[in-house]
């Protein structure tokens, strides 16, 4: 199994058996975990590795999820995602986590890149044209991309609108290429 399957397998258990108002709290226990498994190369070994026991990683874990006031659902996951060998996944798990949540609560992010940040009452246009297109309530995250040279780029799920003059000189170039091997 590649880790997005891992992923969306831990992801719809976290839906499936938490309370929504639970999930954030996994979330977060999720991310805290993760950042420190970033952090502590040693510990991440340890996790990870296999010449250690289950025994070992149990007691382990235990000592550090308290130190990381970690428990309840949050807890239960994080042991299950340690014994099963999935801690590679981890980002991918707290991505799928955090879009299947999302969706739960009709919910969507939408990155918007542009050349420079966009002004606040655009980005309330640009809010409520996405909602209306995919009847979900939009969040915007805006990033700054210069080498757009303008326009502006919209990712929302797995849909791309790109409506920058790097776009449109990428179809341009495509399409007089297609001209000249046609000819």
């Amino acid at each position: 199994m590649n880790k997005n399957q891992i992923a969306k397998k831990y992801s719809r258990a976290v839906i499936n058996t938490c309370e929504v108002a639970e999930i954030p709290e996994v979330l977060e226990a999720f991310q805290i975990f993760s950042k420190l498994m970033d952090a502590d190369k040693k510990l991440r070994l340890l996790f990870a590795s296999q010449l250690f026991t289950d025994d070992e990683k149990g007691k382990a874990l235990v000592s550090v999820l308290s130190q990381l006031k970690i428990s309840g659902q949050g807890e239960k996951f994080i042991r299950l995602i340690i014994m099963q060998g999935h801690l590679a996944a981890m980002k991918e798990i707290i991505e799928a986590s955090i879009s299947a949540y999302n969706n739960r609560l009709n919910k969507q992010t939408a990155t918007v890149i542009s050349t420079v940040a966009l002004e606040k009452g655009y980005i309330e246009r640009l809010k409520k044209t996405l909602e209306a297109m995919t009847q979900k309530d939009i969040e915007i995250e805006n990033e700054t991309d210069s080498s757009l040279l303008g326009g502006f780029i919209v990712k929302v799920g797995s849909t791309v609108y790109d409506s920058s003059l790097k776009g449109q000189f990428r179809l341009l170039k495509s399409e007089l290429l297609k001209d000249i091997s046609m000819n």
